[in-house]
């Protein structure tokens, strides 16, 4: 397949909005150099490619990220039938090796390392776990073996031009809630959050005052709870005798109905603004006590992005009906992202795929979550507003 054909394929597929993802760097042992690869190039790729391409993906099926390494699965599995079913690598056929790391470090290092060392496989989709995503990325960086991720929104992810994010710093797009502060006249905020999660203690001090700051708003207190933390109710008191207009819960999914619950129960009465862990069915076992949270998130399966909708159609056709969440549209974006540039680089060679990735993501493309862009190997999305009604999540505003 030329260049010229190549790119032809893939702003074709772009348009049918059925594309994402990224990856990096290049290999010591890659496939396709003399060390046994099935694809018979030389190191410097673009030789073709091979029958299978063989991608191991670093999961957790088990322990406490099983939530979203069992979403994520759904979406790559997805979107690979769908690479397939289009031709976008001709013939070839993807292999997925998964490997449930739990939420083990150290476990999800030695598997990353098994890939490395064998030059069958092309490339990783990395872990979820922030922990386990940072001891994985120097290794596979220092041996040019190309990763990407989705979730693990910590520092030390993204270390080189072997790594890449799918799940977007929800830094970048959490400002869209400027306008809904503006909108509901809110002039005072309390702000809770997970002191233990690098993601959400960098929204608790650093983004969402920020974004307050700008918009004139007083904050009126501010603290922090452990990783693990069930019980609120000296926070939730604390927030209800500041009698803020508005309280900012930047938490983990499972602390949300428990947080949500004694908050109301302490006497509060203002809006409840959080975190896209909200979303993907979480506040499901508040029901109504939530109603009316609203929080800024990379994905709902009701907003009107046509590459977005293409996507929710698909898999609501293939899981009987079922509604996918932000886990899976990102693992669907990450999988066919990691497809586009290798067949870019017409190749399974790691270092090649590499530069089909920085390719790929210099371009952007439209995918489930909508028009994607990379910064430093971190993937870029509007953003979208939304609210539980009390049995659903449902979009409030578009990001612009």
């Amino acid at each position: 397949m030329t260049r010229d054909a190549r790119a032809g394929r893939r702003k074709l597929l772009s348009g049918a909005g059925a594309l994402s993802l990224a990856l990096a760097l290049a290999a010591c042992s890659s496939p396709g150099s003399d060390s046994g690869s099935s694809s018979g190039e030389s190191a410097s790729g673009g030789g073709g490619l091979p029958d299978t391409i063989k991608i191991m993906d670093i999961n957790g099926l088990t322990g406490p990220v099983a939530f979203a390494g069992s979403n994520a699965a759904k979406g790559t599995a997805l979107a690979i039938e769908q690479i397939e079913d289009d031709g976008l690598l001709g013939e070839t056929t993807i292999e997925i090796d998964s490997k449930d790391a739990a939420a083990d470090p150290q476990q999800a290092a030695s598997f990353a390392s098994q890939a490395i060392s064998d030059p069958s496989y092309a490339a990783i989709l990395g872990p979820s776990a922030s922990a386990q995503s940072a001891a994985v990325s120097p290794i596979v960086q220092q041996a040019g073996m190309p990763t990407v991720y989705v979730q693990s929104g910590s520092d030390g992810v993204i270390v080189g031009d072997a790594t890449y994010r799918l799940t977007p710093p929800a830094a970048s797009y959490y400002k869209i809630v400027g306008d809904y502060i503006d909108q509901q006249g809110i002039k005072t905020a309390s702000i809770l959050f997970n002191a233990g999660n690098p993601t959400l203690a960098q929204l608790g001090q650093e983004t969402v005052p920020g974004i307050l700051d700008d918009a004139g708003v007083e904050v009126l207190g501010s603290s922090g709870v452990e990783v693990t933390a069930q019980d609120f109710t000296t926070s939730a008191s604390q927030i209800a005798g500041e009698k803020p207009d508005a309280a900012f819960l930047l938490l983990t999914g499972p602390q949300y109905p428990v947080a949500i619950g004694q908050l109301k129960q302490a006497g509060f009465t203002g809006e409840i603004i959080g975190f896209s862990a909200m979303g993907a069915g979480n506040l499901a076992s508040a029901g109504d006590t939530a109603a009316g949270a609203v929080w800024p998130t990379n994905f709902t399966a009701t907003q009107t992005d046509e590459s977005s909708q293409t996507f929710v159609k698909a898999y609501e056709e293939k899981y009987d009906g079922e509604v996918p969440n932000n886990y899976a549209a990102e693992a669907y974006d990450r999988m066919w992202f990691l497809a586009r540039a290798i067949a870019e680089a017409d190749s399974a060679d790691r270092a090649a795929i590499i530069g089909g990735l920085k390719t790929i993501a210099d371009e952007g493309f439209d995918g489930a979550q909508g028009s994607v862009t990379f910064e430093d190997g971190d993937a870029r999305v509007p953003g979208v507003l939304v609210q539980w009604d009390g049995k659903q999540e449902v979009l409030v505003e578009s990001g612009s």
